[in-house]
């Protein structure tokens, strides 16, 4: 048997550092591993709002995040002549107190620095085998070692290597949403002001850029019928796709394209939800992306990521020495905030950021025109 305050946290993203937090404060000896070689860092910013900032209030983080808060962002919807359809966004510079926006890398940053010192971080590792026994889970990690833990946490995003050991293959889980998505983190490119973002759809299409002081992101998606067939890990291959769907679009697409020509740094993937029956088995539960992905048309993967180990350590700390009743008391209290989110996304993401037809993108510019937005 495992001692019973040893537990592994599979992933150092924001569900695995939040996570680590939180099970180091509640007595927890913890373990993280984390497949790449270091911190996963790119990718946009993260919006921090409600339950979100209680959360890092309670972690003694909030302040840390303020101070990296970025200014306040209009987000405008233009057409291919670059006139603006509509706006969401503040009226003023100054940022809601209920409401901040962060890079993603000083977040993680934040949250890393809050573990770093307190739980052992072996990076370049993964787990090969779980085996769950009466009072432990046995880990074989890819090396070949062997350790026994008490506790299991699948922290490790979309594609999470803990749910398909524990529970089967993914695309069991998987709701596809119907499109695919494409960004990329490029130096400032003069394209755009800092703090706007621009969105340019056109049937089955949409070009995405967000303007900061030093940066840009440069987003495409788009709409299929079904699945496609492509590799993951073939870069030159996800350029080609998206090299092929928007040649010859207008707007400030060619510009963009030529921005992130040769470069295999950026994000590839469908635009899915992961929709489990169950986040827990036995001495092994999911957090964040792993068991719950409301998907990256909710804009609110990485606050999901740490309301979920918050809640997750409410109900540990409230049922001591009883997983089974504290993950129940986890799922129970969370999934309907979870399937909320994901409706949201799911019957207005799509059809606001990326219509499939030309009646829905009327529709869409219709309602942009009305100031109805549903963000």
């Amino acid at each position: 048997m495992a001692s019973s305050t040893a537990v592994l946290v599979s992933g150092a993203s924001f569900a695995g550092l939040a996570t680590a937090y939180w099970l180091n404060r509640l007595g927890y000896r913890v373990t993280i591993v984390e497949v790449a070689k270091g911190l996963r860092r790119g990718g946009t910013p993260v919006d921090i709002e409600g339950e979100t900032i209680d959360i890092l209030a309670r972690m003694g983080l909030a302040d840390a995040v303020r101070a990296k808060a970025l200014p306040p962002r209009h987000f405008a919807f233009k057409d291919v002549d670059d006139f603006t359809l509509g706006t969401v966004g503040v009226d003023s510079d100054e940022a809601s107190p209920g409401r901040y926006e962060i890079h993603r890398d000083d977040l993680l940053d934040i949250l890393f620095g809050a573990v770093a010192d307190g739980v052992e971080l072996q990076f370049g590792r993964s787990i090969d085998r779980l085996e769950e026994g009466q009072g432990a889970v046995s880990v074989t990690f890819d090396d070949g070692e062997r350790r026994d833990f008490a506790l299991v946490f699948g922290c490790d995003g979309n594609r999470s290597n803990t749910r398909k050991l524990i529970f089967g293959e993914s695309d069991q889980f998987t709701y596809f949403m119907g499109g695919y998505f494409f960004l990329k983190v490029v130096a400032q490119t003069g394209l755009l002001s800092a703090n706007v973002s621009e969105v340019f759809s056109v049937p089955g299409r949409m070009a995405m850029l967000n303007g900061y002081d030093d940066r840009t992101d440069i987003g495409f998606g788009f709409r299929t019928e079904g699945e496609i067939d492509y590799d993951y890990r073939d870069r030159a291959q996800q350029r080609r796709l998206i090299q092929e769907r928007f040649d010859g679009l207008g707007w400030k697409v060619p510009a963009m394209l030529a921005s992130v020509a040769d470069d295999d740094d950026f994000y590839f993937d469908r635009i899915n939800q992961i929709r489990m029956p169950s986040w827990s088995h036995g001495r092994v539960t999911l957090v964040g992306d792993a068991g719950y992905c409301v998907s990256p048309l909710a804009g609110f993967g990485g606050s999901m990521a740490i309301i979920g180990a918050g809640r997750l350590a409410a109900a540990l700390d409230h049922y001591p020495g009883d997983h089974a009743a504290a993950f129940r008391h986890y799922e129970d209290g969370l999934r309907p905030f979870v399937e909320e989110v994901q409706e949201r996304a799911t019957s207005n993401g799509m059809s606001m950021m990326c219509p499939a037809d030309e009646a829905e993108l009327a529709e869409r510019n219709q309602k942009i025109a009305a100031g109805d937005m549903g963000f």
